[in-house]
C-alpha cells in the first residue's frame, strides 16, 4: 500500500497563509494596515525575518504593499499572482491567493477559423468552431476579456453560461482535460468595447496573452485569447 505525505509547511508559509485567509475573510479589508512586524512577532513567536519573509510572499503575490516608514498594507487593487510554468485554470488560481473570481459570458455562437487558430486545430481557414467571450474579474473588478475558440463538438456551451470553471466544465461533462501547451504575449491597445468592459481607458495599453492548449491524448483542445489588464497582474518566469 502507497503512502501518500503532504510538504510540511515552513514557519513563514504557515504566517503568511494564516494572513492570506483573513484577508480573504475580510478581517483586513483593501486599504487596511497589516499588524506591525513587532505585533506579528508576539502573537506568532517567530523571529523578525521570518515575519518579513511572509510578508514578502503577499507582496509578492499582489495582496499587499509596503511603504518605507509606515508599515504593511492590504493592496486597494489586488493583483493575481501567475507563474507561467503552472498549468492551472483561472478560477484555482484566484481562489487559491484567497481572491474571489466571477466570470460573466458576453458572448457565444459558432465563428469563422481563421489565422494562428485555425492552424492550432489543423482546420481549414472558414470552418466553424465554437467560440465563448467571457469577462473575468478578480474580486468583483474586470481583469480579462477572454475570448475561446474550441472545436464544434463542443456545441452544446453555446447560449450557456459558463460562469465557474470552463475545465472544470470540459472534465465533468466532455471528459477532456487539459494537459500541456504554451502561449505567447504581446502588447495590444483597448479598443472602445474593450475599455468599457474593463473599465479603462480607451487606447490604453493591455497585454494579449493567447493560450494554445491540448488535452491528455494530445489533441487540440481550446484556443483562448485574454486581453489583461496590465495593472492587476503579476507573472513569475525563472531565469537560469
Amino acid at each position: 500500500m502507497g503512502v501518500t505525505s503532504k510538504k510540511k509547511l515552513t514557519q513563514y508559509e504557515r504566517l503568511a497563509g494564516t494572513l492570506r485567509d483573513r484577508i480573504a475573510a475580510g478581517t483586513y479589508a483593501r486599504g487596511d494596515k497589516l499588524p506591525s512586524e513587532m505585533e506579528l512577532m508576539d502573537e506568532s513567536g517567530l523571529s523578525r525575518s521570518t515575519v518579513r519573509h511572509a510578508l514578502k510572499v503577499l507582496v509578492d503575490e499582489g495582496l499587499v504593499r509596503t511603504e518605507r516608514g509606515r508599515g504593511a498594507f492590504v493592496a486597494d487593487t489586488p493583483a493575481l499572482h501567475e507563474n507561467n510554468l503552472v498549468f492551472s485554470s483561472y478560477t484555482k488560481q484566484v481562489e487559491g491567493q484567497g481572491m474571489k473570481p466571477t466570470t460573466r459570458t458576453v458572448d457565444s455562437g459558432f465563428a469563422k477559423a481563421a489565422g494562428s487558430v485555425a492552424k492550432f486545430f489543423d482546420a481549414a481557414v472558414g470552418s466553424k468552431l465554437v467560440k465563448l467571450v467571457r469577462l473575468r474579474y478578480l474580486d468583483d473588478a474586470p481583469l480579462c476579456l477572454e475570448t475561446t475558440y474550441l472545436p464544434p463538438s463542443f456545441g452544446s456551451l453555446i447560449d450557456r453560461d459558463i460562469n465557474g470553471s470552463l475545465y472544470a466544465t470540459l472534465r465533468q461533462e466532455f471528459h477532456r482535460a487539459p494537459a500541456q501547451g504554451h502561449k505567447t504575449f504581446e502588447v495590444c491597445y483597448a479598443s472602445q468595447n474593450e475599455a468599457f468592459l474593463l473599465n479603462v481607458e480607451r487606447g490604453q495599453a493591455l497585454i494579449l496573452i493567447t493560450d494554445y492548449v491540448y488535452d491528455t491524448d494530445g489533441r487540440p483542445l481550446h484556443v483562448s485569447k485574454r486581453i489583461q489588464r496590465t495593472d492587476r497582474a503579476k507573472y513569475t518566469e525563472p531565469i537560469g
